[in-house]
């Protein structure tokens, strides 16, 4: 609701107040400027000729509207266009709300102080009523540039994003992309590291559509936060595709998946690999299919490159050799207990005592499983050679 009071004049130091703020607005309009670059960061950063005769010519005009508002002694209900424009090009610039806002706060309290230290005992009423609507005033300002602002942020993020989501189409397809990027005002970069993720479950939310979807919004507010480059991502509750400008340096990519792990509240696998614009639809498939590896192969949560699953990798592309290599273990079929302990043999690195740990059973018994494999194999685990060929028949197995 409008402040809305008599209409006697508020005179403050003999002078009518709106009269010396349509007088001193020119002078006003300076002052603030000044008090912008000294107390205000986001404006101390700017070139000094941003900030000139353009800002101004707009705090003066705030003023005049002010001093009518004074005058009338009643706060408009809808502000001059200057309040909600200005909002909506400081979020056009990029600049943060409270730089916004306070530049607001900062006028109209020079304007208050610039009146009130005039005033005399007498004028005590007057002052406490341009006080009041001094306040008035500047809540109703601060309505209108917090819903401009953020109207115009809203804009600026719908384009932005749907620029960000053609471009990347065009990289999964391999379309060219230069003259897409360049009208989006968007750089396209040497390279791209490619990373290919899986979520796991959110048990605790039950993965709902909510839950996904939240668990999306956290992880894609972490990407944001990644080099200066803006990151590209097609994500849902299960996982998807996210392309970083390159080149990460070492560890960076287990970083920043562990971070998006963090941020989502579920394991992350990864595969990450790195290709020209034009190689990002071979990297994306290449990155999908170490997942089906990885998760083919049992291997936990983590950050994979092609190096780290080579030889599971190969195994997986279909040759002529693939089935009859699995077809080695074919003779441990009834022998459940005897696969499980050659797999765990293989997982700690041939190591005895870790592995009868890891079963749970004496290293005594853990001998007698592997002399049976050989024995049925015809391939000892002790041999290194016949170990080589049993470790690849197991992952020749699992690829099938």
């Amino acid at each position: 609701m409008a402040f809305v009071t008599d209409h006697k004049e508020l005179v403050i130091g003999g002078v009518p107040v709106h009269r010396r703020l349509s007088r001193e607005r020119n002078r006003l309009a300076r002052v603030l400027v000044e008090r912008l670059v000294t107390d205000v960061a986001t404006y101390r950063r700017l070139p000094p000729g941003e900030l000139a005769p353009d800002i101004h010519t707009v705090v003066e005009a705030n003023i005049q509207a002010f001093a009518a508002a004074v005058r009338d002694r009643r706060v408009p209900d809808a502000l001059g266009r200057q309040v909600g424009e200005q909002a909506a090009h400081g979020a056009e610039e990029g600049m943060p709300p409270e730089a916004v806002l306070t530049a607001f706060h900062l006028s109209f309290a020079e304007c208050w102080r610039s009146l009130v230290r005039d005033a005399e005992p007498a004028d005590l009423p007057d002052v406490i009523a341009f006080t009041e609507l001094t306040m008035d005033y500047l809540r109703r300002v601060t309505e209108t540039v917090a819903a401009a602002y953020f109207e115009e942020r809203r804009r600026v993020s719908r384009e932005d994003q749907d620029a960000r989501y053609r471009l990347m189409s065009a990289l999964l397809s391999g379309e060219p992309v230069e003259g897409l990027a360049a009208s989006a005002g968007l750089r396209v970069p040497p390279a791209y590291v490619v990373m290919s993720l899986r979520t796991h479950p959110d048990e605790d939310a039950g993965e709902s559509a909510v839950a996904a979807r939240r668990k999306v919004q956290r992880m894609q507010r972490e990407l944001e936060h990644v080099g200066e480059e803006p990151v590209l991502s097609l994500l849902d509750g299960t996982g998807g595709t996210v392309l970083i400008p390159g080149p990460l340096a070492s560890g960076e990519a287990e970083a920043l998946a562990a971070r998006l792990s963090a941020a989502g509240r579920a394991e992350i696998t990864a595969a990450v690999a790195e290709a020209e614009p034009a190689g990002v639809p071979a990297a994306v498939r290449q990155t999908r299919d170490i997942l089906d590896v990885v998760r083919g192969f049992g291997h936990g949560p983590g950050v994979y490159r092609l190096s780290d699953v080579l030889l599971e990798y190969q195994l997986t592309r279909p040759t002529a050799a693939t089935r009859e290599l699995a077809a080695l273990l074919d003779p441990l079929d009834d022998f459940p207990d005897l696969l499980l302990t050659l797999e765990a043999y293989l997982r700690h690195g041939r190591a005895r005592r870790a592995t009868a740990a890891g079963l749970h059973v004496h290293p005594n018994t853990l001998d007698y499983r592997l002399r049976r494999v050989a024995e049925l194999t015809g391939l000892s685990p002790a041999d290194d050679l016949a170990l080589q060929r049993l470790a690849a028949a197991m992952a020749a197995r699992k690829a099938g």
